[in-house]
């Protein structure tokens, strides 16, 4: 299993507080601990005959760096710049039809965070048939589930992180379930959201890849945490128990910051 980091902009409970630096250094040390591909929005607009109103992301092997000048020529002759590798595109589904379209494009699935086990399953049988009518071959490598994750020491502390009433979790899977009553909201956190202590999210993590018959990437949904330094803990927590679990260790990268 693979790691993948999606950071999700203030939009929602933290509009009035768009400090975009902590998700970026925790896109830093995302890359550090050993996460190996990263999501980013795509700068060209989607196209008009697209089947979804789902944005399409761009999976990057890398943390995408900060865009800005660049020279272009000198004296009029045109400056070689090294083409990065794109990367293939991926769109967010919380609805089997719309990652069916997805897949018969060509595009990796990528199923939403805000979605339960049984929904799920159902997303695999249409990223199947998608890519069935696409003429290829249905991988669950290529499989992408998105989850947020929050791993603290103190199983209480952990629960009120994800379910507070100012938590941006809450707001966020609030926002995309508009019909739901405060009981169908807290049980869907719960079904969706791997939270605890290390052990009891392994043990989630374990029961969701054993349900599904695995897949092949777990996207980390980063959102715009209010004590910037717990989700740092709870990221490091999470990356050292999944990686000592899923991954060997030659399978590590070299870890590039100090995360003292």
């Amino acid at each position: 299993m693979k790691l993948g980091y999606l950071s999700i902009a203030p939009d929602f409970a933290t509009r009035n507080r768009p400090d975009r630096r902590p998700a970026s250094d925790r896109a830093a040390l995302a890359e550090a601990l050993g996460f190996s591909e990263f999501y980013s929005e795509l700068s060209a607009p989607v196209s008009a005959d697209d089947p979804t109103e789902n944005p399409l992301l761009r999976i990057l092997p890398d943390r995408p760096a900060d865009t800005g000048p660049r020279l272009a020529s000198v004296d009029g002759v045109p400056r070689k710049r090294c083409v990065r590798n794109p990367g293939p595109l991926a769109a967010p589904a919380d609805h089997p039809a719309a990652l069916r379209e997805h897949s018969m494009q060509g595009h990796m699935p990528l199923s939403a965070c805000w979605q339960d086990t049984d929904a799920l399953a159902q997303h695999w049988a249409a990223h199947v048939t998608g890519c069935t009518h696409g003429a290829r071959c249905a991988r669950r490598s290529d499989w992408r589930i998105a989850r947020t994750v929050v791993v603290d020491d103190d199983p209480a502390r952990a629960e009120a992180m994800v379910k507070a009433p100012d938590s941006p979790c809450r707001a966020y899977f609030a926002a995309h379930l508009p019909r739901a009553d405060d009981a169908t909201l807290e049980a869907r956190l719960d079904a969706c959201v791997l939270y605890g202590t290390a052990p009891q999210v392994m043990a989630q993590l374990g029961a969701l890849h054993d349900a599904l018959d695995g897949f092949g990437t777990l996207a980390f949904v980063d959102h715009a945490w209010a004590d910037a330094a717990r989700a740092r803990r709870s990221m490091v927590l999470f990356a050292d128990s999944v990686l000592q679990t899923h991954q060997s260790l030659t399978q590590r990268k070299l870890r590039r910051l100090e995360l003292a």
